[in-house]
């Protein structure tokens, strides 16, 4: 019997020992080390890293110790920074906590996180790192709390629709939260040209002097430009509404308007207006309003689906981006999730050749959600159209606008592969998208001169394209997309693209005969962009692809924004704004007219449910 005690008691001493071991074992792999051996090891200092970002290169400054990264600091970059600022304050943080690059990328700037990594790795790699341990995921344990929210609205989405909805519901005495999927609020809104139309605003009468424009004649010119499809009722909403939610911006948000309005020739009235630095200028705006509020916004909160009490929404269920559950509830749930943009898998085929300009952000998990308990849908596979693009990488656009628009000014024309001109350069911009869509691979080429290439360049950086991949594109010449391509004389720069060299020279002298005339007798060029003949080289010749930012069609709804059904009723509690409703703007949208539309129906919904839920 004590025999059998003493090698029972011997068993428990060598488990228990090995347990202690294992634990120790974990403690020194936590540390560093596994027997006695130091897991990283760095040649102590600081080191330049450096990587690719989405406009160009990103530097960051990294401190080792030892056996430890110590500290980050993100030196020169090219990014945007609406979008890269987050995951500039918040990744190089994760990554020394967790002495690791394998940390999740921050949501909506995932680009611009995996840059951030690579220049970590790169700077490891100098300071002779074990580049492979730092690459280690991180284990997470999984969430399995539900957090319980309520409010009387639910905005699901935090771009320019969803936060001026959230800001209008509550200035009117409404309780409301706000859930972003991102890591940052501002959604397209924050990558846009900030084009606004305002009709019918105390703005456009007062501060700018146009006082004979109308609702009538905003809706024409939509109608006309969206091809005729638009859906009437929908953009009657959109041209009666549009003045007061400009007033109410320039009011209550305070977003910096321009001196002066931007003509465009798709409007037959001056109404189009650019909000000061664009899109991170009225993102900023408007999330700087947001603070202010009583609104709860919870970013890094996706919804993933629509809860019902019978036929009525109650509200989503959502998850963190740290696998928290959530239950959100509420009288009346807005979606202002955006666009399908970046799912190719629910856009039609005739969109091949053309590439995407918005944010991968754009999934259409809001319509998604709401097809799922019946909602329906209008003018599906309709997407924003522009010229002026560059295929940078497989599929995806980088917009040349304005140094395009600032060629036309000089002498830059458009010819295709034959070297014949196709268009008037400076014709509405769906016009030129026809042209492009006519070509095989979707392209014509801007042809400059040397002084108009020099005006190009000038007005092109700073807009998501840096010197830096600028000066990488004419470095390879046209050997790959994008193309840019280069060379002493016509002839030359011509046979780079194996595009018609006869056909070339003749289109070059043909349109220095008309700018000698002051007429352009084949497009009809205004005689305001026709004063300059193409001079001397050297010759550039840069692709311009169709692209679009955003699709125009989305989630059936009424004058009151709410979503509609299959059945053709109204679901009850369930509303929408922004790119994910309605088909006001047609198969094309105005300059002006997405934003336009995001804070327009963003306004219009906040004011229903105040009504319908006895705000003040």
């Amino acid at each position: 019997m004590k025999k059998n005690f003493k090698i029972l008691l011997c068993l428990i001493l060598i488990i228990m020992l090995v347990a202690c071991n294992q634990e120790n074992n974990g403690k020194e792999e936590l540390n560093g080390a596994v027997d006695g051996q130091k897991m990283f090891s760095y040649n102590s200092g600081k080191y330049i890293g450096k990587a690719m970002g989405h406009n160009g290169t990103i530097e960051v400054e990294v401190e080792f110790s030892e056996d430890a990264i110590t500290a980050i600091n993100i030196l020169d970059n090219e990014e945007t920074t609406t979008v890269a600022k987050t995951a500039f304050d918040q990744l190089p943080q994760k990554i020394i906590d967790e002495q690791s690059i394998g940390v999740d990328s921050i949501s909506g700037a995932t680009i611009s996180s995996v840059a951030i990594k690579n220049a970590v790795l790169n700077a490891a790699e100098q300071a002779n790192g074990n580049t492979e341990l730092l690459k280690k995921s991180i284990e997470k344990e999984p969430k399995t709390e539900t957090i319980e929210l309520e409010a009387d609205v639910i905005v699901v989405g935090g771009g320019g629709a969803g936060m001026t909805a959230a800001m209008g519901a509550e200035q009117k005495g409404l309780s409301v939260i706000l859930l972003e999927k991102n890591a940052m609020l501002g959604g397209h809104t924050a990558f846009s040209g900030a084009f606004s139309l305002i009709t019918g605003s105390k703005l456009q009468s007062e501060k700018y002097g146009i006082t004979n424009d109308s609702v009538e004649a905003v809706y024409d010119d939509n109608f006309k430009n969206g091809g005729g499809v638009n859906i009437p009722e929908d953009l009657q909403l959109y041209s009666e509404n549009m003045g007061p939610a400009t007033d109410w911006i320039d009011d209550y948000i305070g977003a910096p308007t321009p001196n002066e309005l931007t003509p465009l020739s798709e409007n037959s009235i001056n109404r189009a207006m650019i909000y000061e630095d664009a899109g991170d200028g009225l993102k900023n705006a408007l999330a700087a309003k947001l603070e202010e509020t009583d609104v709860g916004v919870h970013v890094n909160v996706k919804a993933t689906s629509l809860l019902l009490d019978g036929d009525k929404v109650i509200g989503v269920e959502a998850e963190g981006s740290d696998g928290t559950k959530y239950q959100v509830k509420g009288a009346a749930t807005v979606l202002a999730t955006g666009s399908y943009g970046a799912r190719k898998d629910l856009l039609p085929e005739t969109l091949n050749n053309f590439v995407y300009y918005g944010a991968q952000l754009a999934q259409g998990e809001g319509m998604e959600m709401a097809q799922e308990i019946g909602a329906d849908v209008v003018n599906q596979g309709y997407v924003e159209l522009f010229e002026n693009g560059v295929e940078w990488q497989p599929g995806i656009a980088k917009s040349t606008y304005n140094g395009s628009m600032a060629a036309w000014d000089v002498s830059g024309i458009l010819v295709d592969r034959s070297g014949k001109r196709v268009v008037n350069e400076r014709t509405a911009g769906i016009n030129i998208v026809k042209e492009m869509a006519k070509q095989e691979d979707g392209r014509l080429f801007l042809l400059m001169d040397q002084a108009t290439y020099d005006s190009f360049e000038s007005n092109i950086t700073g807009y998501g394209i840096s010197q830096e991949l600028l000066d990488r594109w004419l470095e390879n010449n046209a050997k790959d997309p994008p193309y840019f391509a280069h060379a002493d004389t016509i002839e030359e720069v011509a046979e780079i693209l194996d595009i018609d060299t006869i056909n070339l020279q003749k289109t070059v002298d043909r349109y220095n005969e008309f700018v000698k005339k002051g007429i352009d007798e084949d497009f009809g060029r205004d005689a305001d962009y026709l004063t300059e003949p193409i001079g001397e080289g050297p010759y550039y010749l840069v692709e311009q692809k169709p692209r679009y930012a955003t699709t125009l069609g989305g989630l059936k709804i009424n004058k009151d924004l709410q979503v509609i059904n299959t059945d053709g009723k109204s679901i009850e509690g369930l509303f929408a704004a922004g790119d994910v409703a309605g088909g006001a703007r047609g198969n094309d949208s105005i300059p002006g007219a997405d934003v336009g539309w995001a804070l327009t129906s963003g306004y219009a919904v906040g004011q229903v449910l105040a009504e319908k839920l006895g705000g003040n």
